[in-house]
């Protein structure tokens, strides 16, 4: 039996470490080769919510080399891709290099050729691109004549009235014709912002029938354009 001034035996080979928080008795030396647990590790008879327990700190860092493996894919099935969005190109076919479709295009370099051209175009986009023309032209007609209604109806009061009418209405024709150019040339937006004057000029039509106005034939062959530009045959122009 040893007194308590006798020193402990050294630890024999083999023998397990005492385990972490216990204190070792004085003078207790671990065994040779025996390392301490790293910072993080769960010690032999330990678990997560044990007191003493310290969970690994910045996460675990893969050892050199390693490669994370391929994203699984299952056997037969093709690889999963984003779907395409509309193709920019202009189509294809086209008598000259017109702009991208979602692009504004307003380019006067060769605007002569982008007007008469119509070469790879389907006919009847081709039709509903020049009552778009004669839409415009018809509404410039009308109302340079409507100058000389205004003056024999409401006097030389009223040519004033008729010409701020005309310069607008050559505001309004350049615009369309140039809206058509690119509704020809595949542009999506120039087809919807011509659908929303094809579907004004549905309302002055009605309008236009009453008063009996020039401008009834414009907005005829406004609407005539409207409805062909959507037809089976024009809508692949613009896939």
């Amino acid at each position: 039996m040893s007194t308590p001034d006798e020193a402990p035996q050294p630890q024999q080979p083999g023998a397990q470490p005492p385990q972490q928080g216990n204190v070792p008795p004085a003078g207790y030396q671990p065994p040779g080769g025996y390392q301490p647990p790293q910072s993080g590790a769960v010690p032999p008879g330990a678990y997560p919510g044990q007191q003493g327990y310290q969970p690994p700190q910045g996460g675990s860092v893969p050892p050199n080399g390693y490669q994370a493996p391929p994203s699984y894919q299952q056997p037969g099935q093709p690889a999963y891709a984003a779907p395409a969005g509309p193709n920019p190109a202009p189509p294809a076919g086209l008598g000259y290099n017109a702009p991208p479709r979602n692009v504004f295009g307003l380019d006067f370099n060769n605007i002569a050729q982008r007007f008469r051209d119509t070469t790879g175009v389907p006919k009847t986009l081709v039709t509903s691109y020049w009552l778009w023309i004669a839409a415009a032209a018809l509404g410039v007609i009308a109302s340079f004549a409507n100058i000389f209604i205004y003056r024999d109806y409401f006097g030389a009061l009223a040519v004033g009235t008729g010409i701020f009418n005309f310069v607008f209405s050559l505001v309004i024709g350049a615009v369309y014709v140039f809206i058509a150019i690119r509704l020809k040339e595949g542009a999506r937006w120039a087809r919807l912002v011509l659908s929303i004057l094809g579907g004004f000029a549905v309302l002055s039509l009605l309008f236009l029938l009453i008063t009996l106005n020039l401008s009834l034939l414009s907005s005829a062959a406004a609407v005539a354009a409207a409805i062909m530009m959507w037809l089976p045959e024009s809508q692949k122009h613009f896939v």
